[in-house]
C-alpha cells in the first residue's frame, strides 16, 4: 500500500486525473498538428501531397515557436514537430528528386510515412524525450512532468505509438493494394489514439498505486527533490 505522507504526489495524480494526455491546444494549432496527414486524402498527386504536407508542418512548427515566445508553451521544439519536419521534408525531397520513380513512391508512401513516424517515436523515446512527455511538460511544467508515474505514461504510450505505426508500415508494404489491409491499418491507428487519449489514462487512474509501487525509490527521490511541489491545484 502507498502511504499518504510518503506518496502524497501519487495520491494527487490519481485524484485529480493529471495523467490525462493534455488536449488544451488552441483550435488552429490543434487542427494543424495532424493536418499533414489529411493532405494525402485531399490531394491525389503524391508529390504535391508531400509538398503540401511539408508546408503545413513548417507552418505548425513556426506557430509553435511563436507560442513559445508568447509564453504559452514550455517545450520547443516538440518531439512530434521535429519528427514531422524530418519525415515530410525527406519524403518531399525524394518525390521531387526522383520524378521517374513517382509510381513506386506513391505505392509505398503510406509505409514510408508510417515507418518514419515509428522510427521518430522510437528515437525520441531512446533519447529520453518521448513524444507524449512534450505535452505533459506544457501542461504541468518540467518538474511535475518528471514524476515517475507520469514518465511511465509517457514512455509506454510512445512505445505503443511506435508499435502501431511500425505495424501499419509493414502491413502497407506487404499488402499495399489490399482494401482489407487499409481498413485493418486504420483500425490499428484508431485503436492507438483511443488508447492514448481514453483507455490507458483511465486504466492508469484506476491502477495508479500499483504502477507507483514499481517506482518506490524513484518516487522517494522525486518527492525529496521537489518537496515544495504538490498536485493540489487542478490544471486546465
Amino acid at each position: 500500500m502507498l502511504h499518504g505522507g510518503r506518496r502524497a504526489s501519487v495520491a494527487k495524480i490519481q485524484e485529480e486525473q493529471q495523467i490525462q494526455v493534455p488536449t488544451g491546444f488552441k483550435l488552429l494549432v490543434n487542427i494543424l498538428e495532424w493536418a499533414p496527414l489529411w493532405c494525402f486524402w485531399l490531394i491525389s498527386n503524391v508529390t504535391y501531397a508531400y509538398t503540401a504536407a511539408f508546408a503545413v508542418v513548417v507552418l505548425s512548427f513556426c506557430l509553435t515557436f511563436v507560442r513559445k515566445r508568447l509564453g504559452e508553451l514550455t517545450t520547443f521544439p516538440k518531439p512530434l514537430d521535429v519528427i514531422f519536419v524530418v519525415v515530410f521534408g525527406s519524403l518531399t525531397f525524394l518525390s521531387w528528386a526522383y520524378p521517374n520513380n513517382v509510381d513506386t513512391i506513391e505505392r509505398y508512401s503510406g509505409s514510408a510515412l508510417n515507418g518514419g513516424l515509428a522510427l521518430g517515436f522510437l528515437l525520441s523515446w531512446s533519447f529520453g524525450k518521448p513524444v507524449i512527455k512534450g505535452y505533459q511538460v506544457d501542461k504541468l511544467g518540467e518538474e511535475k512532468a518528471s514524476h515517475p508515474v507520469l514518465q511511465h505514461i509517457a514512455s509506454w504510450l510512445s512505445l505503443m505509438f511506435t508499435a502501431a505505426f511500425a505495424s501499419v508500415a509493414i502491413i502497407g508494404a506487404i499488402f499495399y493494394e489490399n482494401d482489407w489491409a487499409l481498413l485493418f491499418s486504420n483500425l490499428i491507428l484508431a485503436g492507438a489514439f483511443l488508447t492514448a487519449y481514453r483507455f490507458y489514462p483511465a486504466y492508469v487512474k484506476d491502477h495508479t498505486e500499483e504502477i507507483a509501487s514499481l517506482y518506490r525509490n524513484e518516487i522517494d527521490e522525486w518527492e525529496s527533490k521537489y518537496p515544495e511541489i504538490s498536485f493540489e491545484k487542478e490544471l486546465a
